[in-house]
């Protein structure tokens, strides 16, 4: 601070006390404080500026020197620190003073300096510069420069984000093939209707949908139909493409047919003018019926049970299972997998409540006639149903034993004229005054999907499941009238009912509209019964005043008097029951007390086995006692000594369903699960429900989800008789194979049963599963919950599964990167080694690495562990993946953001997984193209010549690789090698425009080999413009001044035309070819033609010099004929190639 602004030592002023000039408020501390900071650069010093209270706008001034001396001007009153000013600066700064006003500083300088000012933000720079620096310092940048400018980057992409999200989303679409003898066809399922285009593409056809669709190409790829050699489809961000590559010979047309699109592809020739209605429509569905297997013949019953069986439906009907309890239900399930069910909380009834839904009746949506349309599609042991209303009408859709039900509040009836003939599957209907319904009766084991638009119902059954869109929400609610239980079911239409013809009971539905909402656990009460449902609500009255009442989407299910509900768990009871079915493992039992127990009792067996006879009944029976009994602790390996003995001396054991599920339960509690599948799929013990058990638990380990899900399904009534940990796993692996095959219903209720057994790591594994239902619902956060819960897991198998799952989920909603993904599944690996799971963070960890374009990575990794463990559960996906990984990088175009050495060296590391056939072929060419888009000639044609000389190729496929080798060859100025390609290769039949590229290419090389004659001979017939380019440059190259004067005009357009750059060299040209003939009426028919299009040009004054009539022997004219004469445009045909091959394949 400067203290000659306070104090002064001239006489004749007066003193002011210090007591007064405490008590008022200096007048620099009014300022707004400057911060300051100076330093010393290369070749200058320079002064930083900045508001010390953080202000974003830097200070304003101006800076002049006069002389030395450097003074700079504020907009307002400032303070800032000169003393330290003058310490930082000490060989720049003499003095340093400001005004009083506080508006001005004067700094006296060591010697003359050129002043530099700048500003960025917050920052006001200073620069004190040598007078002999030519020039200025560099500006000063702030940091708030970065951080704006990071700010604006992430409002851009929030915006992107906002408008990706806006779109559509996409629509699942279902793609199946057929064939008969007139043609094949392709149809697109959509769930509504869907609008297209279509255009022929170099490969085939194009198809192009003005939705986004999810399908799963795989199918069509490995198996298509007659015609189709491959198939790519591609999301873009309103639309799906698909592009079909058909075989040589084939054509394709497509038709719309409700919401399905069928594309016909047929062989021949397309007619100029297509059809347009497909008239074959049912002659198609006729011969689809005819190729597909026979459907199962009516009344097949599943497999038959075991006497034993009997016993048990006994022992049920006798000791009834506890009933389930509503608060461990829907959305509370995610809180009851590791807690029991919570105490019952009753929910008072609120004093006013929404008006009630009075019943209606959807008579608008029956066709005029009043029977509904019913067309079916029978495929293998499924079939596809489709019921067509005349408008929008809510339904239920659940299956009851074999009938599957699809229920709609309508009084009409269906059309079942000649269906159960056609399909051989038994379909009736039901009907009341309030409602009807279609029951088709299927096996219990194929999966349901449902579709609707509204008005059109469509049931496939057979393929692979699909989870429903919401669930219905259940609780318990209590009223004076009692307990009752209330359901929210979303977009409920309304309540009718309907008679069972075959129990005769009443079923009670409540319809709803798309999206499917489902009951996803059945509830059993005294009362009253909820059945599972594919979409909707039914409820099954078990006492005659249950009520159901509708309010809006809200329903109330009651008693006058209350219903009976009672609380539920799992039920071991049936443990230790013998003789439930010969493949039952009683572990309960034959454990013979508690662990204090098992040495003495062990070494009592053991010495039993050890004394009797093998080849006796009791000795076979002491082995089998010691075997049950190992097995019943766990000890697989020890079991498998008694066993064996046992069946060394009777052969006949072999064939015993109890030995066969012991010795299929040993082998997978040793983790050998083939082993395990070959000894229970054996047919004595096959349809055994208590083995079946473990074959769904071995199958559920090797990853074949649709088996296990069957083998579970006929086991579903005898999981719970086993001991409780063992029961625990059986259901826990059931939830992850009905969860993979779209069964969400079966997956939750077997997740909630394991969550609830007595072993943890099953209870751990269940929650996963509930976690992965919770994703697939949209409830994020549940699944977040979850999976941050299962962290603190005390298995650790359970800890890196949620970890793993955790990661996928934050990448899929973009709160991480790929970057930080890769990194956390990169330690991710390095804590679980040497299986499935970790073959699914390698999976994870590969399509991080490929989002990143760390491309190189991503395929070594996911190569080297498919590779080292091939027979893992996942291990084909994982070689899936990588081939489709390959194929995005050299067919879709990833590989473009790569330079092309890199490609090149990439695609020769992973060469062996380009994808035989027509892709492959594809691939190679494209990967070709880019490599002569760079001038790297020599490694594409290495590429090509083996496609040519290896690949076992014929017909078109071959040709039109030789003729891309070809033209290569020539601009590799290697005539003779493109004249060998194009002999090699040559067949009959090609198509007219790959027959002229070929002579074209064959005329090039004969000119550039001098075989002028040759080359004219082949393009004189052509009529083409490349054709006639080519022949006047053969011309021209072979001095036949006259032909290639006509040659030349003949490549020119119609008198009268403006004439382009090139076509005016070409007029010049021509010129210059009749002056060297000396053909006067040429040049006089020429000048004639074109003088008026060449006026005004760059051209005019040559043109007309060359077309004069009069004798000119200038040696200036002489010289400009002689140099346009060499002056030639040879390399033309070969930079028309050089430029296609460069949009091919991308340029530099």
């Amino acid at each position: 601070m400067n203290r000659n602004r306070f104090f002064s030592s001239a006489a004749g002023l007066t003193i002011i006390s210090l007591t007064t000039l405490a008590s008022a408020p200096s007048a620099w501390a009014q300022n707004r404080q400057l911060s300051i900071e100076a330093s010393e650069q290369d070749g200058y010093a320079r002064i930083l500026m900045s508001w010390a209270d953080g202000s974003e706008n830097g200070p304003s001034l101006t800076a002049d020197m006069t002389g030395p001396v450097l003074i700079l001007r504020f907009d307002e009153p400032v303070a800032l620190d000169l003393d330290k000013l003058k310490d930082d600066l000490p060989s720049q700064i003499a003095i340093a003073r400001q005004s009083d006003d506080g508006r001005e500083v004067r700094i006296a300088l060591a010697r003359e300096y050129k002043a530099h000012v700048s500003n960025s933000w917050d920052l006001t720079a200073i620069d004190l510069v040598s007078e002999d620096r030519d020039t200025d310092p560099p500006d000063i940048v702030s940091p708030v420069v970065a951080r704006k400018a990071a700010e604006a980057q992430a409002a851009a992409e929030a915006a992107e984000a906002a408008r990706l999200a806006n779109l559509p989303p996409p629509l699942a679409l279902t793609i199946q093939g057929s064939q008969n003898d007139a043609y094949s066809t392709l149809a697109f399922y959509w769930p509504e209707n869907v609008g297209f285009e279509t255009s022929t593409t170099d490969e085939g056809f194009r198809i192009e949908f003005d939705r986004r669709g999810i399908t799963d190409l795989t199918r069509t790829k490995i198996d298509p139909p007659r015609g189709l050699r491959g198939i790519d489809g591609e999301n873009t961000d309103e639309t799906f493409v698909v592009d079909l590559d058909l075989s040589d010979g084939h054509w394709a047309n497509a038709i719309a047919v409700d919401n399905s699109v069928l594309v016909r592809i047929r062989e021949g020739e397309a007619p100029d003018d297509l059809p347009e209605e497909d008239a074959a429509i049912p002659e198609a569905l006729q011969a689809l019926a005819e190729t597909l297997g026979p459907a199962e013949p009516e009344g097949v019953e599943p497999p038959s049970r075991k006497p034993p069986l009997e016993t048990l439906a006994s022992y049920q009907a006798e000791n009834p299972s506890p009933e389930p309890d509503i608060d461990t239900q829907a959305d509370a399930a995610i809180e009851a997998v590791t807690e029991p069910p919570p105490s019952v909380r009753f929910v008072e009834e609120p004093e006013a409540l929404p008006p009630i839904t009075e019943a209606r009746i959807w008579s608008e949506a029956l066709p005029r006639s009043g029977t509904v349309p019913v067309a079916v599609t029978p495929g293998g042991r499924g079939i596809g149903l489709e019921l067509k209303f005349a408008s929008d009408i809510p339904g239920v859709v659940f299956r009851r034993n074999n009938a599957v039900w699809m229920a709609f509040p309508a009084n009409g009836s269906f059309d079942l004229s000649g269906l159960e003939q056609s399909t051989g599957v038994r379909i009736d209907q039901v009907r009341s005054d309030t409602g009807m319904a279609l029951r088709v009766f299927l096996p219990t084991d194929l999966l349901l999907q449902i579709e609707s638009d509204g008005r059109n119902w469509r049931l496939e059954a057979g393929n692979e499941g699909e989870l429903a869109d919401h669930q219905v929400k259940l609780k318990r609610i209590a009223s004076n009238g009692g307990s009752g239980i209330e359901a929210i079911v979303r977009e409920a239409g309304t309540v009718f009912s309907l008679t069972d013809p075959e129990i005769g009971d009443e079923l009670i539905f409540v319809s709803a509209a798309d999206p499917s909402t489902t009951l996803a656990q059945s509830l059993s009460f005294i009362d009253a019964e909820l059945p599972v449902t594919s979409h909707g609500l039914v409820v099954i009255p078990k006492a005659d005043d249950v009520n159901v009442v509708q309010r809006g989407d809200n329903i109330r299910i009651s008693r006058d008097s209350g219903l009976a509900l009672s609380s539920w768990g799992v039920d071991s009871a049936l443990a230790g029951q013998g003789g439930i079915s010969p493949g039952f493992l009683d572990f309960a039992s034959w454990r013979l007390g508690s662990e204090r127990d098992f040495w003495r009792n062990q070494t009592r067996l053991a010495a039993a086995a050890a004394r009797a006879d093998p080849e006796t009944w009791e000795g076979q029976d002491a082995l089998m006692n010691l075997a049950k009994f190992y097995l019943a602790w766990e000890y697989a390996a020890e079991a498998y000594g008694p066993l064996n003995i046992a069946q060394s001396a009777d052969p006949l054991l072999e064939q015993d369903a109890q030995w066969r599920t012991l010795r299929g339960a040993a082998d997978i509690m040793m983790g050998r699960y083939e082993d395990a599948i070959k000894t229970l799929e054996h047919g004595n013990v096959r349809g055994d429900p208590a083995a079946a058990s473990w074959l769904g638990l071995a199958y559920a380990e090797i990853g074949d989800w649709r088996k296990s899900r069957e083998a579970f399904i006929l086991a579903e009534p005898l999981i719970n008789a086993h001991s409780p940990e063992w029961a625990a796993r059986f259901h826990a692996a059931a939830s992850r194979a009905m969860i993979r095959m779209g069964d969400g219903g079966n997956a939750e209720a077997h997740a909630l049963a394991a969550a609830r057994g007595e072993d943890e790591k099953a209870a751990g594994h269940a929650s996963l599963t509930l976690g992965e239902m919770a994703v697939a619902t949209n409830r994020f956060d549940d699944a977040r919950a979850i999976y941050q819960r299962l962290m603190g897991h005390s298995d650790p198998n359970v800890r890196v599964r949620a970890q793993l799952e955790a990661i996928k989920l934050a990448v899929d909603e973009g709160k991480i990167s790929h970057l930080d993904a890769s990194d956390q599944l990169d330690m991710l690996r390095f804590r679980w080694r040497g299986d499935q799971l970790e073959l699914e963070i390698v999976a994870e960890l590969a399509d991080s690495y490929f989002e990143l374009g760390r491309f190189r990575e991503a395929l070594t990794l996911a190569k080297n562990f498919a590779e080292q463990f091939p027979n893992l559960p996942g291990a084909r996906d994982l070689r899936i993946k990588l081939a489709e990984q390959f194929e995005s990088l050299f067919l879709e175009g990833k590989a473009d953001s790569l330079d092309p050495i890199s490609a090149l060296a990439l695609f020769y590391e992973f060469r062996e997984l380009t994808p035989i056939g027509p892709d492959g072929d594809r691939m190679i060419r494209m990967l070709s193209n880019r490599l002569v888009a760079f001038d790297l000639l020599d490694p594409a044609t290495e590429l090509l010549s083996h496609q040519v000389e290896n690949r076992n190729l014929i017909g078109q496929s071959r040709a039109q690789i030789a003729s891309d080798l070809a033209a290569i060859y020539l601009m590799d100025r290697r005539p003779e090698k493109a004249l060998q390609s194009l002999n090699a290769t040559r067949i009959a039949g090609l198509s007219d425009e790959l027959r002229i590229e070929r002579r074209l290419l064959e005329a090039a090389a004969h000119m550039e080999l001098g075989r002028y004659g040759h080359a004219i001979e082949l393009l004189e017939t052509l009529e083409n413009q490349r054709g006639r380019d080519l022949l006047a440059e053969v011309h021209w190259r072979a001095r036949t001044w006259g032909a290639a004067g006509r040659a030349l005009q003949r490549t020119l357009p119609p008198p009268g035309q403006r004439l382009t750059g090139a076509q005016l060299q070409t007029a010049v040209r021509a010129a210059v070819a009749y002056r060297l003939d000396g053909d006067l009426e040429g040049l006089s028919n020429l000048r004639s033609a074109y003088l008026d299009s060449v006026r005004g040009t760059e051209e005019d004054s040559t043109f007309d010099l060359l077309t004069s009539t009069n004798d000119v022997s200038t040696a200036r004219l002489t010289d400009t004929i002689r140099r346009m004469a060499d002056t030639t445009t040879a390399n033309a045909f070969l930079t028309n190639l050089k430029q296609r091959f460069s949009r091919a394949g991308g340029a530099p």
